[in-house]
């Protein structure tokens, strides 16, 4: 099945369009890229260049990916974008390139990244995880698979978000965020993610040895990385935490102030 362009879109000879892929009205291609097969380019989609996007992609109108990053040191040499497949990506989102030559941005499959969100230059997007609207990441930020990054967070440069863990709306944060946790306010943790890790098929003794480490060792307040270091790991869910907390740089989010005097609500104890 031939590419399908709309008349108006302008594509560059050095862009590669594999079988069923959907050109839409006065989207703009710059090469070198490659668009996998039955990938959907709405109306007034830029591309690249150094581009490469998988297959089955949706792109809404007016996203641009692949342009320079916003980045002073950046010095026009190749860098490139690369995203895989299945994602579906909303109006008006952007996906900046590396910085520095033959670096790149990365963006899993079966993302979602919803109207207006930003990734800067050098992110790392896992799989299956999603971006609100709004949500603005800075350059070389890490989130992990499944992660769910709520509407309006904002992110600080070279901060790493785990796997499954849940940022809630408005939030921000300068400080690492372990895996399975939910966050809010300035880099606050509060609790674990239980309906998305439910969601991904733990079970719930496995989510209730993941609840106990959290009160015990990262909710407490009385953190100490040398005795987290020495801990058994009971299992690797365990152990993926241990990890993270130890190879941060910037610090994990403090855990929030107990208010005795208020109640605490359904959602809060179900993770939502």
């Amino acid at each position: 099945m031939k590419p399908e362009i709309h008349p108006s879109a302008v594509i560059e000879s050095t862009v590669e369009l594999e079988e069923g892929v959907r050109v839409g009205p006065f989207c703009v291609l710059r090469g070198p890229s490659r668009i996998g097969a039955g990938t959907v380019l709405m109306e007034r989609v830029s591309i690249g260049p150094h581009v490469t996007i998988g297959v089955r992609n949706r792109i809404h109108m007016g996203a641009i990916i692949g342009h320079e990053p916003q980045d002073h040191s950046f010095s026009g040499g190749v860098s490139e974008t690369v995203i895989g497949d299945g994602n579906e990506i909303r109006e008006y989102v952007t996906i900046h390139r590396g910085t520095k030559e033959h670096s790149r941005t990365w963006i899993g499959s079966g993302t979602l990244l919803m109207a207006g969100s930003h990734v800067a230059h050098n992110c790392h997007v896992g799989d299956r995880a999603i971006l609100a609207n709004g949500v603005l990441l800075a350059g070389h930020v890490s989130v992990g698979a499944g992660a769910f990054l709520s509407g309006g967070v904002l992110v600080h440069q070279f901060i790493r978000i785990g796997r499954l863990a849940l940022l809630r709306g408005g939030s921000r944060t300068s400080r690492d965020v372990p895996p399975f946790a939910i966050m809010d306010g300035t880099h606050t943790l509060r609790t674990i993610n239980r309906v998305g890790l439910r969601r991904a098929g733990f079970s719930r003794e496995e989510i209730a040895g993941i609840a106990a480490f959290y009160r015990k060792y990262l909710l407490s307040g009385t953190l100490d990385r040398e005795r987290l270091a020495s801990l058994e790991r009971p299992s690797a869910e365990i152990g993926e935490i241990i990890d993270f907390v130890l190879e941060s740089r910037r610090g994990i989010c403090f855990p929030g102030r107990p208010d005795r005097n208020r109640p605490v609500a359904e959602s809060e104890e179900e993770g939502l």
